[in-house]
């Protein structure tokens, strides 16, 4: 991220809209497409909420605001929406909500009061518990009004308290660079459209001249591109991934507090004060504040040298995150599969990197090292971005990278044969880290044979492929815990909800966007098609999309976004309500699996009644389909970290019907009798990635 935010205005006088403009274009292209999961864009939003307080801070930003509103050009197209939370917490909090509201209204702004709900039982830590209800308060205001962008004002002053604390508090690196003028809104995961969700961007698969074949001893070995899909295999479909949500812009970052006061003051701006934020008993951030306002602090931690420090995090964090891009491109992605949620990472040998030699050097190379690492290892693992310490990651460093003296072998060009491979000199061992599971590959390397009819250059690897064999790993979500499996449920038809917050796609669909809908669509603006969609291929066509309705989003397991599309047969007389578990794959699954395909076929009973195994499996096509592709797809324990969604009948039992991100029904779903009164379709998305770390590693 570039320092340019950090640009000092020395002036103490009010700022003006011009001023605010290049501030805001400022923060806002040099913020990084991962803070906010879309791609940079010069222009600056036109869908604008603010977080008002009534302080100055939020006051002035709102002048600002309403300013360039009623200067912009006619066909500038630009709305500003400002939120007032009341917390209602104390008796004078929705006088205070209501004053704040009038002088908005006073300067012309649209306005909202966004009035908290609070649990029954009283939570502790209320500063922590209150933070959490009004951010998830104002994102689904935002949403609600298709806004994605939520400006709040914190300015200069704010970033040099914060960044003192953090120094008191032992915080280094990244903890160093201040409040982030540009950010994805904290405390909301798992709200769709507020959370890095609401609308989705296409995710083509690469075909390459051979796929992929895991053997039970962990060896690497192509299958034959010549013999087509196997059966049980989908089409070729775009997967899609998760984008969207709502961003923070700080735009007013780089202005002192006496900015902000000013402009108030010269355009008779109304404001409150706090005096509790001004006790330096209360709290160490208004200790802070005291001595910084009485000159106590020595030069060091004065605001020049504390302005100095964030701008040089900054830019050791830029330099560090180039060097990672850098270390990606070394990195070859063999395969990514959001549907089973696992890839296969061919991470560079020793012979492909250079050594460094300084004790700085070296550093510099162990930062990079370790922050590549996490944005590989984010790629599957089931917890929120940066929700491990860098520091976590750094003993693993040598497992994936290794040392420069280690063994390799090197060839000019690689492709995967069937040989055995040659066994490296130490055994690596498989581990677990940030959620994720490192499983080692071994494989084989061959000089390619070349074709001049072949104009398909993915039939070879990346020009900056590995040479090394033993740098190859699977990775895959860590298994699960005992008794603590990821569960969501669904019920068809939907219980009633309100109208969507967005338009749905209007690209056609196998799965039509219901009218109306629980929970916000794609917006067609962003995305352009709807998420990916199945149902079972022996239905009938659907009934007219008024008759459908539709489940909202919800992410499982922190990976993927589910929702549920339920159609009656019969739109006069629709069927009994169903229930549905979305949960893991079992062991137990599988057998459940096979006694209900076997029960559909009774001629597949010996004399005794037992099952005929040789005769079960000529019957059923496509169970021994099924089974194939599982051994495939998810060799091993692999295959018990995919969602399967589960028929849940009266009395608990249930019944294996789908594993919906792999696009598979399950066989004798059409025999099931709770499907004869309605269809039932499902759409997800996978979670948000670093889109940019898949392009580097070639993907």
């Amino acid at each position: 991220m570039a320092a340019s935010h950090l640009l000092r205005h020395t002036s103490p006088g009010a700022i003006t809209v011009k001023q605010f403009l290049d501030s805001f274009h400022r923060v806002w292209l040099d913020a990084r497409p991962a803070r906010t999961g879309r791609k940079p864009d010069a222009r600056l939003p036109r869908r604008l909420g603010l977080a008002v307080s009534g302080g100055a801070d939020s006051m002035a930003l709102a002048h600002l605001c309403r300013q360039w509103e009623k200067g912009r050009a006619t066909d500038d197209v630009l709305t500003v929406t400002a939120f007032v939370v009341d917390h209602q917490a104390r008796e004078e909090s929705t006088r205070e909500a209501n004053l704040v509201a009038r002088w908005l209204d006073d300067m012309g702004l649209k306005t909202q009061i966004l009035k908290l709900e609070w649990p029954e039982m009283k939570a502790s830590a209320f500063e922590t518990h209150a933070r959490r209800l009004r951010f998830q308060a104002l994102g689904q205001a935002c949403r609600a009004q298709s806004i994605d962008t939520l400006l709040m004002g914190h300015h200069q002053d704010d970033n040099v308290e914060t960044t003192i604390w953090r120094l008191c508090t032992g915080a280094r690196g990244a903890g160093l660079a201040g409040i982030p003028p540009v950010t994805r809104i904290p405390e909301c995961h798992g709200l769709f459209g507020v959370a890095e969700s609401g609308s989705s961007v296409a995710l083509k698969t690469k075909r390459r001249a051979f796929d992929f074949k895991i053997t039970h001893t962990n060896e690497l070995q192509p299958l034959p591109s010549a013999s087509g899909s196997p059966a049980g295999d989908p089409a070729e479909k775009e997967l899609r991934l998760s984008t969207g949500g709502i961003s923070i812009c700080r735009p007013l970052i780089s202005f002192p507090k006496t900015n902000l006061l000013a402009t108030c003051h010269e355009n008779n701006i109304p404001f409150v004060s706090d005096p509790t934020n001004f006790d330096p008993t209360l709290t160490p951030r208004n200790a802070i504040r005291s001595l910084l306002a009485q000159d106590k602090l020595p030069r060091a931690l004065q605001p020049p040298s504390i302005l100095s420090l964030i701008q040089k995090s900054n830019t050791l964090i830029q330099s560090v995150t180039d060097a990672s891009n850098d270390l990606l491109r070394q990195c070859t992605l063999l395969s990514f599969s959001p549907a089973t949620g696992s890839m296969i990472v061919q991470f560079p040998s020793n012979k492909n990197t250079s050594s460094p030699t300084s004790p700085q050097e070296k550093q510099s190379h162990h930062e990079t090292q370790t922050l590549t690492l996490r944005r590989i290892t984010e790629l599957i693992s089931p917890f929120p971005e940066n929700h491990f310490p860098l520091r976590s990651f750094e003993p693993f460093i040598s497992h994936v990278f290794p040392p420069q003296d280690s063994h390799s072998h090197s060839h000019s060009t690689l492709t995967p044969t069937l040989t055995n491979p040659p066994k490296s000199q130490t055994k690596r061992p498989t581990f677990t880290l940030g959620g994720t599971k490192f499983q080692p590959l071994e494989w084989s390397i061959t000089e390619p044979k070349h074709d001049n009819n072949n104009t398909n250059t993915e039939s070879t690897m990346n020009e900056n492929a590995n040479t090394n064999t033993n740098t190859t790993w699977l990775l895959t979500r860590q298994p699960y815990m005992r008794n603590r499996l990821p569960l969501i449920s669904f019920t068809i038809p939907p219980t009633p909800t309100l109208p969507p917050t967005a338009p749905p796609s209007p690209s056609p669909s196998p799965s039509p966007s219901p009218s109306p809908s629980p929970s916000p669509s794609p917006s067609p603006e962003r995305c352009g098609h709807t998420p990916h969609t199945q149902e079972p291929s022996t239905k009938s066509k659907p009934p007219p999309p008024s008759t459908q309705q539709t489940t909202d989003w919800h992410l499982w397991d922190n990976r993927y976004w589910l929702r549920l599309t339920s159609t009656p047969k019969l739109p006069k007389s629709p069927g009994p309500i169903l229930n549905f578990l979305v949960r893991p794959l079992q062991k137990a699954d599988l057998g459940a699996i096979r006694v209900n395909s076997c029960l559909s076929t009774p001629d597949t009973l010996d004399r005794s009644g037992s099952k005929d195994v040789k005769l079960t499996q000529t019957k059923h096509p496509e169970l021994v389909a099924l089974m194939e592709r599982l051994a495939r797809e998810t060799p091993g324990q692999m295959r018990f970290t995919v969602p399967l969604l589960v028929l849940k009948r009266e009395g608990g039992e249930q019944v294996p019907v789908a594993l919906p991100t792999m696009d598979l029904w399950l066989p004798n779903v059409d025999g099931l009798r709770e499907f004869g009164s309605w269809e039932v379709r499902w759409e997800w998305m996978y979670k948000m990635v670093d889109q940019e770390g898949l392009e580097l590693m070639g993907y």
